[in-house]
């Protein structure tokens, strides 16, 4: 049966004189594999990491980007133009960028859950950030004539942003928000003065909370966090149809039924841009 559709339109869902405040944090590289960011004291002190802005005040206009253009049921997902989610990454840094330059560029929404009174929205962006550039001498060989340097960017790749907008459709207001790097192991790469490096960010997050207790809302229809989360991903990863099963599954799967085994093997998480 077809979920019922509800009009969120952006152009007035949204009280144009409510404002939201949000705080930022930012925390340090934690864990690395080569501990790139530690090479030198210029990459150290780029890496020096801490919100641009920790605290910041937000229009209720900011937030019409992540509104739907059109009607939408529970479960519906839509593009987003990522290049105007982008300044709120300004929060952070000032090289926020949504145009990677690799991997999988885009931003889109899910609407997870709607009520008479409220709706629930989960969203995903990918973006990177240029921290800076620094020129590096290479090692002089031996009889050489002249010493070449090479500039180079410093890019801060996170593995993904996922967030929620909850809005208060009778008052027209934003009454949370957070937009989070996920925690785990190898969340970001890193690359610098030519190389790459996998490393850990244990929280890298805006966030707006007020005292409205979503467990207590009567939500007339929902779908999990989870399935939310794989509509999302699907619109970044034809791939992620796949039912991907770990090695001792798949061999058990194999034998069941006399087929190959197409394995991967990666360093990392196969479903975003951090590796």
């Amino acid at each position: 049966m077809a979920m019922e559709k509800i009009v969120i339109n952006p152009w007035n869902v949204l009280n144009s004189s409510s404002s939201v405040r949000v705080h930022a944090h930012w925390e340090p590289i934690a864990d690395a594999t080569f501990n790139m960011h530690n090479d030198s004291p210029q990459l150290a002190e780029m890496f020096d990491l801490s919100p641009c802005h920790p605290v910041k005040e937000y229009g209720a206009e900011a937030f019409k980007v992540f509104l739907p253009a059109s009607t939408v049921a529970v479960g519906d997902v839509w593009a987003l133009d990522a290049n105007r989610i982008v300044p709120f990454l300004y929060q952070f840094h000032p090289g926020a960028r949504a145009d990677l330059g690799n991997g999988a560029e885009g931003a889109y929404a899910c609407l997870r859950a709607r009520s008479s009174d409220y709706a629930e929205i989960t969203f995903r962006i990918h973006a990177e950030f240029t921290l800076g550039s620094d020129a590096h001498q290479a090692p002089q060989q031996e009889n050489a004539e002249e010493v070449w340097e090479q500039e180079s960017e410093v890019k801060f790749i996170p593995s993904q942003y996922v967030g929620q907008v909850f809005v208060n459709l009778k008052k027209g207001t934003v009454r949370a928000f957070s937009l989070a790097l996920p925690v785990r192991n190898s969340n970001v790469d890193i690359n610098a003065c030519g190389g790459a490096d996998m490393v850990f960010v244990p929280r890298m997050e805006l966030l707006a909370t007020d005292e409205t207790d979503r467990d207590e809302i009567a939500w007339e229809t929902v779908i999990t966090a989870e399935a939310a989360r794989r509509s999302l991903a699907l619109k970044f990863y034809r791939f992620a149809k796949i039912d991907w099963l770990p090695i001792e599954r798949a061999v058990e799967r194999a034998k069941a039924t006399h087929r190959p085994i197409h394995a991967i093997l990666v360093w990392g998480c196969l479903d975003d841009e951090s590796c």
